[in-house]
This record gives C-alpha cells, sequence and structure tokens, in this order.
C-alpha cells in the first residue's frame, strides 16, 4: 500500500476537524494540529528515544517533576522532595493522582518505570545518563537483577532514590518521558501490546486516542489528570513533517498550528510572509559523526582524525544552514550554565580548509591508504530536517581529500536509521544529542564505555577515568575543571566528532498562546491555548 503523502492527508482530517453538525468531532477552537519531526517508533516512555517521541509521552504521562514553558522545572508527580547534605539520597512526596481508569499513581509504578528502562531490550539511548543511580550500570548489564536498582517506594506515596555519585540535575532528568512511571496494572494485563490506544493508560494531561502510523497521532485530553480543570485543549494530533517546505506551506495555510523545525534559509522570507511565526533560538543540541569502532578502519585514530579534519564545519553551518547553527569545534554546546562550553576545542579550529584537507590527506597516507588502497565507506545518515541538506557537503568534504577516497551517503527514516545505529550495523553516521539535563555530563557520556548511546562501541579507560572524577567531584568549579579536562580527551581521541551545534526552530501560529521558545525545547501542550478558546471564556 502506498502511503499518503503529507498533504494528501491533512486535507481531508482537516475537513473533519471542523465539519459542522457533528458534536462527536473536535472543537477547532481546542485543537492543535502539530508537525512533529518523524514518525515514533514507540510510545512507551521507558523506551523511547528521539524528541519527536518525547514531545507525544510528556503529553501522555507526567513524572515526579514537570517542565514549565520556560524551560523551568516543577513538581510533577511529586510535590515536593529533599535531598540529603552528601547529595547522595533523594526524596520525593507523590500527591494524590490517578492513571486515567482511575487506579491511584503510587510509588511502586515509579520504581517498575526504572526498572523497565534499565532492563528493557533494546535499550532507550538514554539509558546511560541514569548511570549516577546506585546500582543501575550493573542491572543495565545484567550483573544484578531489577530490584537491586537504588530506587524504591518508602510507602504509596513517597519514592527514594540512592545515588552514587552527586547527580544536581536530578530533578530534571525526571521530567524526561523516559522516567515516567509504568502502570503496572496494564502492563501485567496486555505485555508488550499495553501501549496500543485501545489498552493504553497515562498519568499525563492526555490520552492515546488513536495511532494510524505513518499518518498522525492523536490525543485526547484526560478527564482524570490531576490539573485537568486547567488544560484548555481538547485534541493534539502529531503529523511526521520530515518535509520542511510542505510543513511550511502547511503552517502558512492553517493546516499545521505548529511544526518544530524550518528550513533555516527560510528564515527571512518566513517572516516576510508570516511575521510572527517563526521562533529561532540556540538550543543545547550536537549533531556528530560516530565511527564504528568494531571496523578495521576506524580502529586507527589516523583515520578518524583525517575524515574529521576534512569537514568545514564553518561552511556548513554559516552557509549552507545559515539558520542561527554554530561550528561545533567541542562536544558540549554553550549555553549550559555549569560548564564553559567551547573552551577546549579539536587542534584544528582556526585552520584553513585547505590546511586541514592536506593534512588529512597525510594522515590516511601514513595509515596505508593510496590509490592502491582506496579508503571506501558508506556514510549512514538521518532524512529528516536539515541532514540531507548536509550530507552531500559532508561527502564532498571527504572525497576532496584525494581521488581514492569513495564515501556513498545512505540515507534512512530517523527510527530506521538510530536503530541500526544501536545494533551496530553501519560504518559512520550523523546522529544528534539534545540536552535532558541542561548539563555538560550528558553529553560527554556518549562516548562512555558501556554507555547506552555509545553506538559506535568506544571505549578509552583514561577518558572513563577522567569524567568519573568529574562525575563524582562535588565542588561545582572543580566539576567543571574536571570535565573540561575529560572533554579535552574526547577530542584527542575522537571516538565521535561534533559538527554542528544546532539552532532550534518552531513555526507557532500566533493563535497558539502559553506557548514560550526556550533553549531546552520542552514545549509542554498542558500549557498552551488558543486565542478563541480563551476570548470564548
Amino acid at each position: 500500500m502506498r502511503k499518503r503523502s503529507f498533504g494528501q492527508l491533512l486535507f481531508p482530517l482537516i475537513l473533519a476537524v471542523t465539519a459542522c453538525g457533528d458534536t462527536n468531532k473536535p472543537d477547532p477552537a481546542r485543537t492543535l494540529q502539530i508537525g512533529n519531526f518523524a514518525e515514533p517508533g514507540t510510545l512507551d516512555p521507558n523506551k523511547l528515544d528521539g524528541a519527536w517521541e518525547g514531545r507525544i509521552a510528556d503529553a501522555l504521562f507526567m513524572g515526579l517533576t514537570t517542565n514549565l514553558a520556560n524551560g523551568d522545572i516543577a513538581p510533577g508527580m511529586a510535590t515536593s522532595w529533599t535531598t540529603s547534605p552528601d547529595g547522595l539520597t533523594w526524596t520525593f512526596k507523590l500527591r494524590d493522582a490517578q492513571w486515567s481508569d482511575g487506579t491511584p499513581v503510587s510509588a511502586a509504578d515509579f520504581v517498575a518505570g526504572m526498572q523497565r528502562l534499565m532492563t528493557s531490550v533494546p535499550a532507550s539511548s538514554s539509558v546511560s545518563v541514569y548511570f549516577f543511580i546506585e546500582n543501575a550500570e550493573a542491572v543495565r548489564s545484567g550483573k544484578m537483577p531489577a530490584d537491586a536498582l537504588g530506587i524504591r517506594a518508602l510507602d504509596p506515596k513517597t519514592v527514594e532514590f540512592k545515588l552514587n555519585r552527586p547527580a544536581p540535575y536530578l530533578p530534571r532528568l525526571l521530567s524526561w518521558a523516559n522516567a515516567a512511571p509504568a502502570p503496572r496494572h496494564i502492563i501485567a494485563s496486555y505485555g508488550e501490546a499495553w501501549i496500543k490506544p485501545e489498552h493504553m493508560v497515562g498519568n499525563g494531561p492526555y490520552l492515546l486516542k488513536e495511532w494510524k502510523a505513518g499518518d498522525f497521532v492523536h490525543l485526547v485530553k484526560n478527564p482524570k489528570f490531576y490539573d485537568a480543570a486547567f488544560v484548555c485543549l481538547n485534541d493534539l494530533y502529531f503529523y511526521p513533517t520530515k518535509d520542511v517546505i510542505a510543513a511550511e506551506r502547511a503552517v502558512r495555510s492553517g493546516s499545521l498550528d505548529i511544526n518544530f523545525d524550518f528550513s533555516g534559509s527560510r528564515l527571512a522570507e518566513i517572516n516576510k510572509n508570516m511575521p510572527g511565526y517563526a521562533h529561532v533560538t540556540q538550543g543545547q543540541r550536537t549533531s556528530y559523526i560516530t565511527f564504528n569502532m568494531r571496523r578495521t578502519e576506524f580502529k586507527d585514530l589516523r583515520v578518524r582524525q583525517a575524515l574529521s579534519m576534512a569537514l568545514d564545519r564553518d561552511f556548513i553551518a554559516l552557509q549552507v544552514l545559515a539558520d542561527g547553527s554554530e561550528p561545533a569545534y567541542s562536544l558540549v554546546p554553550k549555553g549550559i550554565k555549569s560548564y564553559a562550553g567551547g573552551t577546549v576545542t579539536l587542534a584544528s579550529k582556526g585552520q584553513s580548509q585547505d590546511a586541514r584537507v592536506a593534512k588529512a590527506k597525510a594522515l590516511l597516507e601514513a595509515a596505508g591508504y593510496g590509490p592502491n588502497k582506496p579508503l571506501v565507506l558508506t556514510f549512514a545518515h538521518r532524512n529528516s530536517g536539515e541532514v540531507p541538506k548536509i550530507a552531500p557537503v559532508l561527502q564532498a568534504n571527504w572525497q576532496s581529500i584525494a581521488p581514492w577516497v569513495k564515501i556513498t551517503l545512505q540515507g534512512n527514516d530517523n527510527a530506521i536509521h538510530y536503530a541500526s545505529l544501536q545494533r551496530g550495523d553501519y560504518q559512520f553516521a550523523d546522529a544528534s544529542w539534545g540536552t535532558i539535563t541542561s548539563d555538560a555530563i550528558e553529553h560527554l557520556e556518549i562516548i562512555r564505555t558501556g554507555g547506552g548511546s555509545n553506538d559506535g562501541t568506544f571505549s578509552d579507560p583514561v577518558y572513563d577515568k577522567l569524567l568519573d572524577k568529574a562525575a563524582r567531584t562535588a565542588d561545582i568549579k572543580k566539576r567543571e575543571e574536571a570535565f573540561l579536562e575529560a572533554e579535552a580527551r574526547a577530542l584527542d581521541q575522537l571516538g565521535i566528532t561534533p559538527v554542528i551545534f544546532d539552532s532550534m526552530r518552531q513555526l507557532v501560529n500566533p493563535r497558539v498562546t502559553g506557548y514560550q521558545v526556550n533553549g531546552t525545547g520542552d514545549n509542554p501542550f498542558r500549557l498552551m491555548c488558543t486565542k478563541e478558546a480563551q476570548a470564548a471564556k
């Protein structure tokens, strides 16, 4: 069966939504049509990976903490929390709340959610971010049982976390969908099928009404949500919108209210024709290239150095994209309050492109490559957002090294691409990481030995020791200095190499209220409304 195009889908759906005389149809004043970048691979909160999946799951589930429109953290299912003097024990007190079927949300549900996160196969790539929880890494590796994880229910309304090192960013991390509670009674009844619309229950402001793969995900307001009286919108429709130009046209026509991306090269035209729609800010996201260390080529540091050195990051960020993105010569993006991002950089920063390409050629020749032994590789990339625009430039950069460097491009949808990376079924590939914790450790954990997001299986004991030292340092200034030392080592060894620090771009119809641009990308729909709905009050 041929999939319908984005345009083919929206027109009949909007007609259905706005049809007159049918009281069962959504109220347009309390409905948002949302362009959501890509098709979700799953909506199971303890298993999902991408921001496009988390965006939906955040509306279906609520963790111990939650996000405000400005990106700050606020109480969610927890009303308050306390921390021990050494920062290793956190205790959260729960509010009275229900799952959407009326079952009380309990502390044991949060324990179950975290245990599922640590034991699911395949794992979420975010799993290693939680390894500061006592025994988390041992549970993940199968060396200890799930119930050894350092989180327990002291009583039905109290959750306790035991940590193996200080983690001042824990409240922010617990707002992410991966840390959502698990409806144990539903999972026990339906197993993996619990996420189907006919089975799923949630504790968030919305319920999963319908999921038509490749077309849309439809959520409806959850009347059992503890704060339902203050949730304005009744219906949310999410569409995979990898074609940003088509999505822009849909926003302009009114078929979409929000799209979580647009082509940066279109910014001036959008501001001219759609004033007030475009929102741009520097996000805490790094796009990078991961090398599959299972392959002989990439076990040689000189090959990794050469491919990194040949990249014209300035041209990609400032001319190809020209959307507020910045060239990335370090791993940790700027804008993280507890870290001086950009202080340590790749050694090639500041060199001319010609000088870098010449050095790259010399490195590959020293590694044994040349006319009689060409370097032939396939670069895997996402077919979403601006990546298809960047990939040919990367290919040209690498092939400019010498005629015997031959790079083939292989594009796939996000879900397929990241699944291939997790299986190790790639040579080298593009990827990106956006902040969950707003802490430097998150970006540096990407190449930690055994880390859940370390797709290339890079391993450097020296780096691991530096990262562990930084993670265990309680003093804020010394912690930053230790992380800087670890990042310098990472840039020297190149388990991954940074390309750009992405800007965050959204198109939002001015009819939408309660939306606020922020550097974390957290935009809770429970706080949004429309001007029409507000006027009708």
